[in-house]
């Protein structure tokens, strides 16, 4: 598929450095959620407040330290030989002593989350990269449970290929028609949505109760004046047809 080096992007179950020794063996990068284990939050965050630079406020009561350190791994080769490698951890540790509506906690609540990688991206890049992590996740749930994939029907290659690719096409055009309701005096949507989930879009603006009339060689569909999707269904309609004029 490519001849380009593979970024791995694994959760904290896959926190061994077996696993690590077998990416840097072969050539990957790798950012792998760091499992904290019986490491103490408390040692984090005393190293943080003592040897961190980029020491943030998002709001009052809320401090953020974002930065990185080495760490020595060992792991065995296919000969049974031992290697040690230094690779770098990021870390990224929150200190509430507030809540986000400014009520003060009886003990200030510490958050740490560790990355092992061998990139040389900045400490933010590599948490924002994490992070992203869970939009991927939220697709395969979509793909899974509103396209109803869960487990493909037959038990022959070929036809669960076919199921996949006619789900692909499903799955990218209800994208498409839940990305273009966006901003459109939806009835129900908050300000700040970024996307549909499928389900949305399929309750919303599929499974719309209509009355089909046939006349003079036309469809016409009335969807009712009480209906309060109809200005986005007629709106995202003219978007498409008009576009493919």
């Amino acid at each position: 598929m490519t001849d380009e080096k593979l970024l791995f992007r694994l959760e904290s179950g896959n926190d061994e450095s077996e696993n690590m020794g077998i990416l840097l063996e072969a050539g990957c990068y790798f950012n792998i959620k760091h499992n904290l284990r019986h490491e103490g939050k408390e040692s984090w965050f005393s190293m943080a407040k003592e040897h961190c630079e980029n020491v943030t406020t998002p709001r009052d009561g809320k401090t953020v330290y974002i930065g990185s350190d080495w760490r020595t791994v060992s792991y065995k080769l296919e000969d049974g030989t031992e290697k040690e490698v230094s690779i770098r951890i990021v870390y990224e540790i929150i200190e509430r002593i507030t809540n986000k509506y400014g009520q003060f906690l009886m003990e200030p609540d510490i958050e740490v989350n560790t990355f092992w990688t061998n990139l040389d991206w900045n400490d933010q890049d590599i948490i924002n990269n994490y992070h992203a992590h869970g939009e991927c996740e939220q697709y395969h749930s979509e793909l899974k449970t509103d396209v109803n994939l869960e487990r493909l029907p037959s038990g022959k290659f070929d036809t669960n290929e076919l199921v996949l690719e006619l789900a692909i096409l499903a799955f990218n055009i209800l994208r498409m028609i839940g990305q273009e309701t966006l901003g459109r005096r939806n009835p129900r949507h908050k300000e700040n949505v970024k996307w549909c989930r499928r389900r949305t879009v399929i309750n919303n603006l599929i499974n719309m109760a209509c009355h089909v009339t046939r006349h003079a060689r036309q469809m016409v569909i009335g969807l009712g004046k009480s209906n309060v999707w109809q200005d986005v269904f007629q709106y995202v309609y003219g978007s498409f047809t008009y576009s493919t004029a």
